[in-house]
Order: C-alpha cells, then sequence, then structure tokens
C-alpha cells in the first residue's frame, strides 16, 4: 500500500454547477440545510481540496469537539448537585411541618404538687407558644432564605440552556453543512475513480484507484460520524427544553410555597398551638372539679369510718370476757403442766437413783474379786 500521508491525491473537482446539482439532490431537509446553504457547503469542502487521511481526519473536527462539549454539558446539567440539593430544600420545608409536634408543645414537667401542677400549666402555657412558635418561624425563614436562593440559580440556569440551545442549533446546522459537502466530495471522488477505471490499467492507476477507495471509505466514516452527532444534537435540543421547563416549575413552586404555603403554615400552626393551649386549659378545669369532688368524697368516707370506729370503742368493755376466759384457761394449763412435769421429774430421779445403787454394787464386786485372786 502507497503512503497517501506523504503526498496529496487530488481528485476531479465538480464545477460550480456540477456542485450545486449533486447538492440540490440530497435530502437537504433531513441534515437540517436548505438550498441556501450552498455557499457554506462549497466553503466547507475546501478542507477537502488537498485530499489525504490527515485531512480526512481532520475534517470538522472542531464541530465535533464542540458538540461533544454541548453533550457532556447537558448531561452534567441533569445530574447537577445544585438540582438535588433544590429537592432537598423541599424535603426540609416538609420535614418542619412534620416534625412540628403541637399536642406536645405545651407539655409541662411533673411537678409532686397539685397546685404546684395547676401553676405550672397557668404560667407555661404562653411561654411554651411563644417559644414553639418562634423556633418554627426562624427555621421556616432560614428554609425561605434557601429557597431564594435556589430560584435565582434555578433563573439563571434556564439563561444558560437558552445559550445552549442557541449553541445546539448552530452546531446541528454545521455538521449538516459538513455532511453535504462530505457527500459531494464522496460523489467526487466516486467519479474520479470510474475515469480511471475506464482508463488503461498500469501499476500507478491501480494504485490510485486503490487509494481512492480507502480514502472513500474514510470519508464515509467521517460523514456517518457526523451524521450520528447530528441526530444527538438534535435528541439534546428536546432535553435542554424539558430541563428548563423544569426549572420554571420548581421556580414557581417556590414562589407557591414562600408566597402561599410557608404562610398558611404559619397561621395553621399558631391556631394548632392556641387550640391546644384552649384544650390543655379545659383540661386543666376539669381537673379541678375532679379533685374537688374526690376531696369530697374521701373526707364523707373519712368522716363515716372514725365514727363507726369511735362508737365500736365507747361500747367495748375495759376488759373483753373472752380475755379472762383465755387468762384464767392458761392459768389452769400452766399449774397443771408444771404438776407433771414435777412428777415426771420426781420420777426421773427415783430411777437415776436406782441405777446408781446397780452401778455401785456392781463396782464393789468387782473390787472384791480382784483382792482374792491377789490373795
Amino acid at each position: 500500500m502507497v503512503n497517501t500521508e506523504k503526498y496529496d491525491i487530488v481528485a476531479t473537482e465538480f464545477s460550480v454547477e456540477q456542485s450545486k446539482e449533486k447538492f440540490n439532490q440530497l435530502n437537504l431537509k433531513e441534515i437540517g440545510l436548505n438550498e441556501h446553504d450552498f455557499e457554506k457547503v462549497m466553503a466547507a469542502r475546501k478542507d477537502l481540496q488537498d485530499l489525504n487521511y490527515h485531512a480526512i481526519a481532520e475534517y470538522g473536527k472542531n464541530i465535533a469537539q464542540q458538540t461533544a462539549t454541548y453533550t457532556d454539558e447537558l448531561l452534567g446539567l441533569v445530574q447537577n448537585k445544585d438540582l438535588e440539593e433544590t429537592g432537598q430544600k423541599l424535603n426540609e420545608v416538609v420535614q418542619v411541618a412534620q416534625q412540628l409536634n403541637t399536642s406536645s408543645i405545651l407539655n409541662q414537667k411533673k411537678n409532686s404538687s397539685f397546685l404546684g401542677k395547676i401553676m405550672n400549666k397557668i404560667k407555661g402555657a404562653k411561654n411554651n407558644f411563644d417559644m414553639a412558635f418562634n423556633t418554627t418561624k426562624e427555621q421556616l425563614d432560614v428554609l425561605v432564605k434557601e429557597i431564594e436562593t435556589s430560584q435565582s440559580g434555578l433563573k439563571a440556569r434556564v439563561e444558560t440552556l437558552d445559550k445552549m440551545f442557541i449553541g445546539v442549533e448552530n452546531e446541528y446546522k454545521e455538521l449538516g453543512i459538513y455532511i453535504a459537502a462530505g457527500k459531494i466530495k464522496q460523489q467526487e471522488i466516486q467519479a474520479e475513480i470510474s475515469q480511471l477505471t475506464a482508463l488503461e490499467q498500469d501499476q500507478t492507476i491501480v494504485q490510485k484507484i486503490y487509494d481512492l477507495n480507502h480514502l472513500a471509505n474514510n470519508l464515509e466514516k467521517r460523514v456517518s460520524d457526523f451524521q450520528i452527532l447530528q441526530h444527538s444534537a438534535m435528541q439534546s435540543l428536546p432535553m435542554i427544553r424539558i430541563i428548563q421547563s423544569n426549572n420554571l416549575m420548581l421556580v414557581d413552586k417556590f414562589y407557591a410555597i414562600k408566597n402561599i404555603t410557608i404562610p398558611a403554615w404559619k397561621n395553621q400552626i399558631s391556631l394548632a398551638i392556641s387550640l391546644n393551649e384552649q384544650k390543655n386549659s379545659v383540661q386543666l378545669a376539669n381537673n379541678i372539679d375532679d379533685a374537688t369532688n374526690e376531696i369530697l368524697r374521701r373526707n364523707a368516707d373519712l368522716l363515716h369510718q372514725n365514727s363507726v370506729d369511735t362508737a365500736r370503742a365507747n361500747q367495748r368493755s375495759v376488759i373483753d370476757i373472752e380475755t379472762l376466759e383465755h387468762v384464767q384457761n392458761t392459768l389452769i394449763n400452766t399449774v397443771n403442766d408444771v404438776i407433771q412435769i414435777q412428777k415426771e421429774g420426781m420420777q426421773k430421779r427415783f430411777e437415776a437413783t436406782e441405777r446408781l445403787k446397780t452401778l455401785q454394787n456392781n463396782l464393789n464386786q468387782l473390787i472384791i474379786e480382784s483382792n482374792v485372786k491377789k490373795s
């Protein structure tokens, strides 16, 4: 294979009329062009005037890079952390409302004194109302400022996307121009190949046909890449508009939250706290009434119990007859038990004396028999 990078292969170029004819035969609508773009296509074709592999490799390079840059930037917007943080702001607003426990706003620590409980509720109700409302209000005010910052960022992003949309449209048109110029150049190369094929073949002509075919294939691949990039750019345009629309909807949503939702929340929170304070006041009044009734009932029960116990104590003898009976029976049992124990003691001592005599006689007999044996 001849290294064509060392020299240029100059194909026969169409005349202006031929080029215009070939241009009009293209599906201009498909590549985003019209008949007025012919001059731009002819200017782009000059990049392929010195036909070689390097020229084809560099053909439309800047446009491809710019289109890829727009695509990357668009993907970056879709995954941008700022948009994630915008969603977090909305979640934080909801969490503030969810975490506000109005049923426990007026709760106080228990006091061992009944009077202390009453006084704590009366004194603490207003203070807790102000503290709970102000704390929540401060949280919402901070979130409103963050929402306003997010709004500004979203508005700026919409303007950036407008510029990007125009840029992508321009790149789409430029790609169409280079596609058209490349297709016309392909036809010029094919025409040159046809002319060379009709000539008497020698090594030089065969090699030139071979090289032109390779160049034509490379150019066809380059044009195909441009068509893919152009289609990608066309897909990017609705993506940009969708992102813009989403941004604008978020901006509107933030306006609604700031001007309608949060003020409504503040009113409802205030009402909820006031209603809870009212509920505690009713409960306090009921607790006082319950305590009053309980005291009266307890006093009446205590009066009845004390009166009955006093009457019974007054009618009772100094010593109950049952007690006297118990004492007497116990005395009789005591005397009888003592006499019986004494009798048993005397009997045991008598028996012990008799047993001692027997033991003494046995001992004496043993001594006598021992002395007789020694004699």
